[in-house]
């Protein structure tokens, strides 16, 4: 078996353990025939929602809606499936699964053109035909207008399972014609016992639970390596080192989704140790040298204003802007308005 084929099994027969009780519900309302054509997922990235709609098509597909609950999704398993999830495999003739294409930010329009035509033909097994938007605000205009023709008049026995980080982002025409099922992140005791059998970075698990997947992949190899560069780069930006513009350019090389999650971990700390504490603001460095203070030297104000200002950026992700120029931006403002000493 394929790492891609593995993958897609282990991500559709298996379940991230706090989304059990979101299944159960989907397929109540399947087993009362109460189940609508359109449903939104919505939820911050890496809880799993695509594990869920994967889980919740292959029961569809299969007419095993109502049975036994599936097994429980292990984290080492779930970071293999979800990075090899998109590779080139065979999957159910009636999933079709929509998702941004190589290095496209965005679907386009002659991607649900192509699952438009597909739907019009009979089930290729007699049964269900669902489709897959993986996310749904990367739809540009044009592929909206054209998938909100199947959103009013799906065929016989169509179910479309949108999944969204930022519903916000979504056409209003495409939200208003899906029930939004909203999926909150795990609690921190539950992404603690999931994670129990990895050996865990205590600065991840500061994620609190929001990114569960995210906290896999920051403890993967490869990521694991980038993170300790990101501490010491920002490190040498915060004590005037290094300038904002070569540790964005450095910074890109990275995934920026995952870059600003972290950055935005660390403010909040920051700002979490100024507000609910009455330590000093001295700085501490840990054994190896990594950044481990609460940026005493900006103020509390700045802190916020940072904050909002990579949540920003987190927005414009794949809209088009200069992404250096923006990061940069955002980093010269841990430079700025600094407290007196």
């Amino acid at each position: 078996m394929t790492d891609s084929a593995s993958s897609l099994k282990q991500l559709s027969g298996k379940l991230c353990p706090w989304l059990q009780p979101v299944l159960e519900t989907l397929e109540s309302v399947h087993d009362a025939k109460r189940l609508g054509h359109a449903w939104l997922l919505a939820g911050p990235g890496g809880i799993g929602k695509i594990n869920l709609a994967l889980v919740f098509a292959d029961r569809l597909l299969s007419g095993r809606s109502g049975g036994a609950p599936p097994e429980a999704l292990e984290p080492s398993a779930a970071g293999r499936a979800m990075a090899t999830r998109h590779a080139p495999q065979d999957r159910h003739a009636d999933l079709h699964w929509l998702f941004c294409e190589g290095n496209r930010k965005t679907i386009g329009i002659q991607q649900v053109r192509n699952v438009i035509e597909t739907l019009e033909r009979s089930s290729y097994q007699g049964g269900a035909k669902v489709v897959i938007v993986e996310v749904a605000e990367a739809l540009t205009i044009a592929a909206s207008n054209a998938l909100l023709k199947t959103l009013e008049e799906p065929t016989r026995n169509t179910y479309l399972l949108l999944v969204s980080h930022q519903p916000g982002r979504i056409a209003s025409t495409i939200r208003s014609r899906c029930q939004i099922l909203p999926l909150a992140p795990p609690t921190i005791d539950d992404t603690r016992a999931w994670l129990a059998p990895l050996e865990t970075d205590p600065i991840s698990l500061d994620l609190q639970g929001r990114s569960a997947l995210e906290i896999v992949k920051l403890n993967s190899e490869n990521a694991s390596f980038s993170f300790n560069i990101l501490e010491d780069k920002f490190k040498l930006l915060y004590e005037q080192k290094a300038d904002p513009l070569s540790v964005a350019d450095e910074w890109l090389k990275y995934d920026l989704e995952l870059v600003l999650e972290w950055l935005a971990m660390r403010v909040r700390r920051a700002i979490r140790s100024r507000t609910l504490t009455q330590r000093s603001k001295s700085v501490a460095n840990n054994a190896n040298g990594r950044l481990q203070h609460d940026l005493p030297t900006l103020t509390l104000r700045r802190l916020f204003a940072q904050f909002e200002g990579i949540e920003r950026l987190r927005n414009q992700i794949g809209t088009g802007i200069n992404m250096e120029l923006a990061t940069a931006v955002l980093l010269a403002g841990f430079q700025a308005d600094r407290e007196r000493s």
